[in-house]
């Protein structure tokens, strides 16, 4: 008996191989798909901006030694701020130099109003600064914007001196108590309180204290209806010249 062997055409090979590699190309471009349809969900959001940058009062961007110097922008981030970092350095070598990383208060934020009063030590180099103020945003973007700060000597500028605050228990009642130093006659001062949800200003005009060149300023104000938080305190000194110096000091309501 015949042993009758069947041989496989080339051609149903062929349909095989093809229908293979359509297997392959399909399972590929589904592959492909899906990546591209996550990779077009992955919505990229503008970076960080900043904006109404101010250094110094009124933007003046000068500082004195043994102050503070005051800095302020708005910022906004579609992302969410990650952190705000500030820094200040000399122009030229040797002179002060300060940086510092803030989130509290900025991390998760689309918006944030930023707003320090930074001392300046005593013992601060004269010159030429620069500042450097970036936001980073929760996907990594980075913006910064720059300014001048140049730190003078200007003997006549009023003092405060053994600035301090302290709350009662009761939360109600805040003391407030400095020496001040006036070479140019005292003309008034003023004392903000603010937090992140509370703020009120007083000023202060005493007979006794208007036209002096030293004052022991020894104040009680009432912040009863702030809420619990941290807050600043700012003692702004202006003299008869038009000049004025601001300190800065903290407390926290429970």
């Amino acid at each position: 008996m015949k042993t009758i062997t069947y041989k496989q055409s080339n051609t149903h090979t062929k349909i095989k191989n093809n229908m293979k590699n359509n297997k392959v190309f399909i399972a590929l471009f589904l592959l492909v798909s899906v990546f591209a349809a996550c990779k077009k969900d992955k919505v990229e959001l503008a970076g960080p901006t900043i904006t109404g940058l101010e250094v110094g009062h009124e933007n003046n961007k000068t500082a004195y030694p043994g102050t503070d110097i005051h800095i302020e922008a708005a910022i906004v981030a579609a992302a969410n701020i990650a952190k705000v970092t500030l820094e200040i350095h000399p122009v030229t070598d040797g002179g002060w130099e300060y940086k510092e990383e803030y989130t509290e208060g900025f991390a998760g934020q689309k918006n944030a109003d930023f707003h320090k009063h930074i001392d300046v030590p005593a013992d601060a180099a004269l010159g030429m600064y620069h500042i450097h103020l970036s936001v980073t945003d929760q996907q990594g973007n980075v913006t910064e914007v720059e300014s001048q700060l140049e730190i003078k000597f200007d003997p006549t500028l009023p003092l405060a001196t053994g600035f301090e605050v302290g709350l009662n228990a009761a939360g109600n009642d805040l003391h407030l108590e400095a020496s001040i130093n006036a070479v140019n006659k005292i003309a008034k001062v003023v004392v903000e309180v603010h937090g992140p949800a509370w703020e009120k200003e007083f000023e202060f005009t005493d007979a006794a204290m208007v036209g002096q060149t030293t004052y022991n300023f020894h104040k009680h104000v009432n912040v009863g209806a702030a809420p619990a938080g941290h807050y600043h305190v700012h003692l702004k000194i202006i003299d008869q010249a038009g000049k004025e110096n601001e300190f800065e000091e903290h407390f926290d309501k429970k």
